[in-house]
């Protein structure tokens, strides 16, 4: 399915105001590109307020969306899987949405601890709204979050018309926090998907995301049972298996040595060595 042609039907574009929240740290110039895109926009920086003030040109920027024809939601409808944007609609203008969005920058862990949350990410505000907080939603009617993984959108309404408080800072329940993590996990899952079809598209199979996931949910645990855990590390041990393309490890002593031998080395030491053997061997056609 792909996602640019896929949007829900019957989403209330003539009854409310619809908006796009586009991530700024992730699309680099966005106040500059959407200016381009389209010069008149109406547009609100969420970061244009303390204590957000001095990151304002990375900011989420709100964008009001008068139909889906205009080349703002064109752009984002081309670009959904990358997903770094969320529809919204509402029956308020931009200011009532914006005020209610920044309450929900920064919340609090289930143990109290302040946390920024990267609202427009669509995986972090499925985690967030998908929860049935009807707190959440405040003046929204209606929140569209693209999937690339699955190849569809969600869809998040609220139960009823009422309008609970929000409480400020809004503390995130064990289970949502729970949905944050994973959605954290599969950013880097899906950065891992991006770097492997870039540097190694003739060895990397699969069309879509959702065919080539379990081989980057298989390569995770491989590595986390490795005792490798950060995003480099990650990556490293996935260059080792897709320049060793499927030839067992048990042929590579040396590689294989590095992966599983302990030393004074650090796991995330002894797997880029390894990935450097491996380069070499895939580059010279021997083993190592």
């Amino acid at each position: 399915m792909n996602l640019s042609t896929s949007l829900p039907e019957d989403l209330p574009w003539s009854e409310q105001q619809a908006f796009l929240l586009l991530d700024g740290a992730t699309l680099s110039d966005l106040p500059e590109r959407l200016k381009q895109l389209s010069p008149g926009a109406s547009t609100v920086a969420l970061y244009d307020s303390a204590p957000f003030t001095a990151l304002r040109d990375i900011s989420p920027q709100l964008v009001a969306i008068e139909h889906p024809d205009e080349p703002i939601f064109q752009f984002y409808l081309q670009q959904a899987h990358e997903e770094w944007g969320v529809l919204l609609f509402s029956p308020e203008p931009a200011h009532g949405v914006a005020q209610h969005l920044r309450k929900l920058l920064t919340v609090e862990l289930p143990e109290g601890l302040p946390v920024i949350l990267r609202l427009a990410d669509a995986a972090v505000a499925r985690a967030l709204f998908g929860n049935g907080d009807q707190r959440l939603f405040g003046p929204l009617s209606c929140v569209v979050t693209a999937d690339s993984v699955g190849a569809n959108w969600h869809r998040h309404q609220p139960r009823s018309s009422e309008r609970p408080d929000l409480p400020t800072p809004y503390r995130l329940s064990p289970e949502q926090n729970a949905a944050l993590d994973h959605a954290d996990r599969r950013r880097v899952l899906l950065e891992l998907d991006a770097h492997l079809l870039a540097y190694f598209p003739e060895r990397y199979g699969g069309e879509t995301v959702a065919q080539r996931w379990p081989m980057l949910e298989q390569v995770e645990a491989e590595a986390s049972a490795l005792g490798l855990s950060s995003q480099s590390e990650l990556f490293h041990y996935a260059n080792v298996m897709a320049w060793l393309d499927g030839s067992p490890l048990d042929q590579h002593p040396q590689i294989n040595g590095l992966l599983h031998t302990p030393s004074l080395q650090s796991p995330g030491e002894r797997v880029a060595l390894a990935a450097d053997l491996a380069q070499r061997r895939a580059s010279q056609g021997g083993r190592s």
